[in-house]
C-alpha cells in the first residue's frame, strides 16, 4: 500500500494590533514662538515708527517673518507648506 505524503501547510499566525508610538510626542518649540511673536510685534511697532509706504512694507515683510516662525514653532518644519497649499487652494 502506497504511503501519500500530505504536504503540510503551515497556518498564518493571526495578526494582532500593535500599537505604534511616536518617537516624539508634538510639542511646541518656545523658542520660535517667542521669536516670532517678537517679530510681529517688532513689525508693527517699526512699521507705525517708520510711518508711510516704507513703513508699511518694511513692517508687513517683518511681521510675516515671524509669522513663519510661530508657525514653525506650533506646527513643526513643515507646517509652512501646508499653509502655503491652503492659501492657494482657497
Amino acid at each position: 500500500m502506497r504511503h501519500l505524503a500530505h504536504s503540510v501547510v503551515p497556518r498564518k499566525q493571526p495578526e494582532t494590533a500593535v500599537a505604534v508610538q511616536p518617537d516624539q510626542p508634538a510639542r511646541h518649540d518656545t523658542l520660535h514662538i517667542v521669536l516670532g511673536a517678537l517679530l510681529v510685534v517688532g513689525g508693527v511697532v517699526g512699521g507705525i515708527a517708520l510711518g508711510g509706504w516704507l513703513g508699511l512694507g518694511l513692517g508687513a515683510l517683518v511681521v510675516l517673518l515671524g509669522y513663519y516662525f510661530v508657525v514653525l514653532g506650533i506646527g513643526g518644519k513643515h507646517a509652512w507648506l501646508e499653509i502655503f497649499q491652503e492659501f492657494f487652494n482657497m
